[in-house]
């Protein structure tokens, strides 16, 4: 019998296997994800979002364009930033176009709950990157 034997060297999957960028777009702040929404990211994806409410009068944009792997936790994530936006009145919009993110959206119902947007080209050119 074999057993899968790990690396002592390989680390436990601690650290996020994506990158979460903010930067404006007008009066829209745009919360861009590329790899995996996750558990090792969905929190920071979370955090983001909820910090751009304050400053971004006309809505956030979580462009999702680049996400690989949806997990539940980023699906809950999603949602959670979604109730933060329309508490704050600030309009919310996802924009994806591939399967990874689409398709357990449409599974559960998830998109007719967000104002989702599908294709390329679907966002604003960026002003400036925020710290």
């Amino acid at each position: 019998m074999t057993r899968p034997v790990r690396s002592p060297t390989s680390p436990a999957r601690s650290v996020p296997l994506a990158d979460i960028t903010v930067r404006t777009a007008g009066d829209h702040t745009v919360v861009a994800v590329s790899g995996d929404l996750d558990s090792s990211s969905a929190e920071a994806f979370l955090e983001r979002t909820a910090a751009a409410i304050p400053r971004s009068p006309a809505g956030v944009i979580a462009d999702l364009g680049a996400v690989t792997f949806c997990s539940c936790r980023g699906l809950s994530a999603l949602m959670a930033a979604e109730r933060a936006t329309r508490r704050a009145e600030v309009p919310f919009t996802v924009i994806a176009h591939q399967r990874a993110v689409l398709r357990p959206l449409r599974l559960l119902g998830l998109d007719r709950a967000l104002d989702l947007r599908v294709g390329t080209g679907l966002v604003p050119l960026p002003r400036k990157e925020i710290s």
